[in-house]
C-alpha cells in the first residue's frame, strides 16, 4: 500500500507558493505564540503539560501526543492525549527501550517518516496502541544545564505520515516546555521547602514547649512522620548501661520494629560513637543494619547527638516513595530539635526528681517520717529495705588548688552512682548527703561500701561517714545523724581524706556531741594541747602514737605494727611525749588520757574548719 502523506494544519495553506510559505509560517508562529502563552499562563506544572499536548495534537494532526519525564534511570509518561490519559502515571521505559529512550541517552530528536514498528529501536507498548503507528517524531526536553529532563513524542497512525515541519516545530516546543518544567519544579521546590520550614518551625515550637520526656516522644514521631510524609516514625534511646537500643516512641503505635541482622545493633552502636551515622553512606548503614529486608532508599536515619554526647537514632520508612536528600537534611534538623528538647526534658525531671529528694532528707532530718516515706516514695526509694546513709565534707588538709566544692561533689556523686546506681544525692553548698540502697543487711556489708568509698574520696581530698546499716524511716534521723558524726569525727583522724564508718569510731561516739567548755580542764587536757602544739611546730606524729598506744592498751608492737614503725621508735616516741607533757605513762589512769585526747582533737578539727 502507498502512503499517502495527510496535510497537517501547519501544512495547510493556498496554492500559491509564496501564500503558502507565509500562511505556513504565520500558522507556525501562532501555534508557538499558543504555547509561549500556555508554559507562561502557569506554574502548574500539569495544567502546562495538558495544554501543550492539547496545542501539539491539534496543530500536527497527531493521532497521540506523549510527554515522558526522566526519573532516574527510567522514563515515566507524565502527559498524554486524551485518549491515553489513564495510562499516565502508569507507562514506563528504561533508557535503554524504545525510541523514547534512544532519544534520551543521545540528546538527539529522531524522525521516523514511515513503517516506524519496523525500526529496530522501537518498543511495542500495546497499551498505546502502537501497530497503528505510522510515523513518529521524538525530541528530547533539555534543561537549561544541557541534561535531559524528558522526552516529546508524537505518533501518527497511517496512511498519514509525519514531515520535516512537524519535527522542527516539536524542537520549538521542547524548548519551551523545557523552561515551564524547570519554572515549574523550582516552584514547586521552593513551595515543598517553604511548608517544609514551616511544618518544621512549628514542630520545634512544639517540642519547645514539652517538659516530660514521653510527651516528646509522641510529638517528635507524630510531627516528623507529617513533616516527610513518611508510613512510620520511631525513635530509639541508646542504653549506655546495656550498650543496647530501646524503642521509646513510634507513630504510628503499632508501626513494626524493626528486625535487625545478627550484629545489626551493635553495628549501629558503633557507627553512631564514630559518627558516621551523619554521612549518607553511614545512614544507609544503619538503616541496613536495622532493616535488612527494606529498600534503603526508603528508610532515614538520623543520631540523636547533644554535644559529644550520643542519645539514640531516629528513623522514618516508607513505602510510597524513596526518600531524597533533602528529606535526610529535615530528619537530620528533627533530629537536632530532639537531643536539645530530651536534654531539657532531662534536665526538669532531674531538678524535679533532686527537689524531691532534698525534700526527702529534709524530712527524714527533722524526724517527720510520712512526709519522708512519701517523697521517698515519688523519689522511687524503697526505705523498707536494707540502706545506709552517707555524708561527705572537705577533709580539713584540701589543697587551696582543689576544685571547688561543686566541682568535687558532682565527681564523687558520678563515682558513687557507678557503685550504687540506685542511690539518691543531695547536694549543698559545703556537704553532700546520700542513701545507698543495699542488696542485704548481713555483716561486712557497710565495710565492704566503706572500702570502696575510700579510694574514691582520698584521691579528692573527701572525708566520708557511713551510718550502720538501717530499715525504715522512722530511725532515719539517727541513722543520719550517725553518718554526719562518722564524717565529723573522720576529719580528725583521716586528715587528707578518707571514709570512716559509724562502727569505726569506738569512744569518739561518746564524745562528738559534747562541747569542750563542758569537759573537765584538768591536767590531761592541757598535756594533750602540749603534745597538739609540738607536733605542729616540729611536723612529729606525736599526738598520733599516743592514741594508738593507748587503743592498743599499751603494746608496744601492736602500735609499731599498725603505724608501720620499729618498735624501738614507739619507744623514743613515747619518752619523748613524756618529757613534752610531763606525764608518766606507766602511772597515769590511761582511760581518762585517751578521752582527754580524743576530745581535744575533735574540737580542734572544728575550730579549725570554723
Amino acid at each position: 500500500m502507498t502512503v499517502e502523506s495527510v496535510k497537517s494544519p501547519l501544512e495547510e495553506g493556498p496554492d500559491a507558493p509564496e501564500d503558502d510559505a507565509l500562511s505556513g509560517a504565520r500558522r507556525e508562529n501562532e501555534t508557538l505564540y499558543a504555547v509561549i502563552k500556555t508554559v507562561s499562563s502557569s506554574l502548574d506544572l500539569d495544567q502546562v503539560l495538558g495544554g501543550i499536548v492539547d496545542i501539539a495534537t491539534d496543530a500536527t494532526g497527531c493521532h497521540a501526543c506523549f510527554i515522558y519525564f526522566l526519573d532516574g534511570e527510567r522514563l515515566v509518561l507524565r502527559a498524554a492525549s486524551p485518549r491515553y490519559s489513564g495510562l499516565v502515571g502508569e507507562i514506563e521505559l528504561g533508557v535503554n527501550e524504545g525510541l523514547a529512550g534512544w532519544v534520551a541517552r543521545t540528546k538527539t530528536p529522531e524522525f521516523i517518516p514511515e513503517d516506524a514498528m519496523a525500526d529496530p529501536r522501537m518498543k511495542y507498548v500495546p497499551e498505546l496502541d502502537e501497530e497503528r503507528f505510522q510515523s513518529i517524531v521524538a525530541v528530547p526536553i533539555l534543561a537549561k544545564s544541557g541534561d535531559v529532563i524528558g522526552v516529546a513524542v508524537l505518533h501518527t497512525a497511517a496512511p498519514r505520515v509525519f514531515d520535516d515541519e512537524v519535527l522542527n516545530f516539536l524542537v520549538h516546543t521542547a524548548s519551551l516546555v523545557a523552561g515551564a518544567i524547570e519554572n515549574a519544579q523550582l516552584y514547586e521546590e521552593t513551595r515543598r521547602r517553604v511548608q517544609a520550614l514551616t511544618t518544621l518551625t512549628q514542630l520545634s515550637q512544639a517540642l519547645a514547649a514539652v517538659t516530660l520526656r514521653e510527651d516528646l516522644y509522641d510529638a517528635v514521631t507524630r510531627g516528623a512522620r507529617e513533616l516527610l510524609g513518611a508510613d512510620a516514625c520511631q525513635i530509639y534511646r541508646l542504653d549506655a548501661e546495656a550498650d543496647e537500643l530501646a524503642l521509646v516512641g513510634a507513630d504510628p503505635s503499632d508501626a513494626p520494629a524493626p528486625s535487625p541482622r545478627p550484629g545489626g545493633t551493635a553495628l549501629v552502636l558503633d557507627l553512631m560513637r564514630r559518627s558516621n551515622g551523619r554521612s549518607r553512606g553511614g545512614r544507609r548503614r544503619v538503616a541496613q543494619a536495622l532493616w535488612p529486608d527494606v529498600d534503603e532508599d526508603a528508610l532515614l536515619v538520623a543520631p540523636l547527638v547533644a554535644g559529644d554526647e550520643q542519645l539514640g537514632i531516629l528513623c522514618c520508612h516508607t513505602h510510597a516513595r524513596q526518600f531524597a536528600d533533602e528529606d535526610a537534611e529535615l530528619l537530620s534538623a528533627v533530629a537536632n530539635q530532639t537531643a536539645v528538647g530530651l536534654k531539657k526534658a532531662e534536665l526538669i525531671e532531674r531538678l524535679t526528681a533532686e527537689n524531691i529528694v532534698k525534700d526527702m532528707f529534709d524530712a527524714l532530718a527533722a524526724g517527720s517520717v510520712d512526709a519522708a516515706e512519701a517523697k521517698a516514695s515519688e523519689a522511687r526509694c524503697d526505705l523498707a529495705r536494707p540502706h545506709v546513709f552517707l555524708h561527705v565534707e572537705r577533709a580539713p588538709r584540701t589543697s587551696q588548688d582543689a576544685p571547688a566544692w561543686l566541682e568535687l561533689a558532682a565527681r564523687l556523686e558520678s563515682q558513687l552512682r557507678r557503685l550504687y546506681p540506685r542511690a539518691l544525692f543531695d547536694s549543698r553548698h559545703d556537704r553532700m548527703r546520700a542513701v545507698a540502697p543495699l542488696p542485704t543487711a548481713e555483716a561486712g556489708t557497710v565495710e565492704r561500701l566503706r572500702a570502696a568509698c575510700e579510694p574514691l574520696v582520698a584521691e579528692q581530698g573527701l572525708v566520708v561517714g557511713l551510718s550502720d546499716v538501717d530499715r525504715g524511716a522512722a530511725s532515719a534521723r539517727r541513722r543520719m545523724r550517725e553518718a554526719a558524726d562518722a564524717a565529723r569525727i573522720g576529719r580528725s583522724l583521716v586528715t587528707d581524706g578518707g571514709a570512716v564508718s559509724y562502727e569505726q569510731l569506738g569512744a569518739y561516739r561518746y564524745l562528738v556531741h559534747l562541747e569542750l567548755d563542758d569537759a573537765p580542764r584538768d591536767r590531761y587536757r592541757q598535756s594533750v594541747e602540749e603534745l597538739i602544739e609540738y607536733d605542729k611546730r616540729r611536723g612529729a606524729r606525736l599526738v598520733e602514737t599516743l592514741e594508738q598506744f593507748l587503743a592498743d592498751r599499751g603494746s608496744v608492737t601492736a602500735s609499731a605494727r599498725a603505724l608501720y614503725v620499729h618498735p624501738n621508735t614507739i619507744r623514743q616516741r613515747l619518752e619523748r611525749i613524756e618529757r613534752v607533757s610531763g606525764l608518766d605513762l606507766g602511772a597515769e589512769d590511761l582511760l581518762s588520757l585517751e578521752l582527754a585526747l580524743k576530745l581535744v582533737r575533735l574540737h580542734r578539727v572544728r575550730a579549725e574548719r570554723d
